[in-house]
């Protein structure tokens, strides 16, 4: 059973915690196994990327109509229609980025009994201070309300994270691990040997009970089998 994990606010036991890890990768990866990320194209080198030019414009501009769509969903049905619309969305079109990919991961997650883990954008700090959008969404688990919180959020409050603070990027790969084990998968995007590793929490929506309980009736395939 994975609904009571140390009251849910906590994941002591590595074991646990990458058992929840590998069960929501597994879902993620079979539900949406088809949807292709615009963004990856850009880890192509240059003439690849010329070469395959008509498809990536098409992904794009899929993904551009699911993010103008999507601020309909909150006044069409609420929260709930916020998840159900995204998820809908992105399985329809087969098509989403880093950003998508963390919301849909995050609410399987939610919807799963995991409460402690958000959504937030990665930065680089270089040794002169200077800070660096690596314009990269993932799933941080653990991080103490003090640096994730409502204001926290509306302000956009940059922060270090523990070096143990644990990390799931599906987008890249379903990539799981430390803080201190991303810093080198992040490379590929631009993070450098020196660089301090920095989050920010992104003020999205919140699943509330009754948003789960939609979503539980909505998309069964969501849930850990027991």
């Amino acid at each position: 059973m994975i609904t009571n994990i140390q009251s849910q606010n906590s994941f002591t036991g590595k074991s646990v915690f990458n058992k929840n890890i590998k069960q929501a990768k597994k879902i993620f990866f079979s539900e949406f196994k088809d949807v292709k990320s615009p963004a990856k194209y850009e880890l192509l080198p240059v003439q690849k990327q010329q070469g395959l030019a008509a498809e990536i414009k098409e992904l794009s501009d899929r993904l551009k109509f699911i993010r103008h769509f999507s601020k309909t969903f909150y006044k069409d049905g609420g929260i709930p229609e916020v998840f159900r619309g995204l998820i809908g969305c992105v399985k329809a079109f087969k098509v989403g980025n880093c950003a998508e990919f963390a919301e849909i991961g995050k609410t399987i997650l939610k919807m799963n009994g995991i409460k402690n883990c958000d959504i937030y954008t990665l930065h680089a700090k270089s040794p002169d201070g200077t800070l660096r959008d690596l314009d990269q969404t993932l799933i941080a688990f653990n991080v103490p309300k003090t640096k994730n919180n409502p204001v926290t959020k509306r302000n956009g409050t940059y922060f270090k994270p523990m070096e143990d603070t644990r990390i799931l990027d599906l987008w890249l790969d379903g990539f799981s691990g430390t803080v201190k084990q991303a810093k080198k998968k992040y490379k590929i995007l631009g993070m450098k040997q020196d660089d301090q590793l920095i989050l920010k929490p992104e003020n999205t929506y919140e699943p509330d009970f009754e948003t789960i309980e939609k979503l539980k009736k909505a998309f069964p395939k969501l849930i850990f089998k027991r």
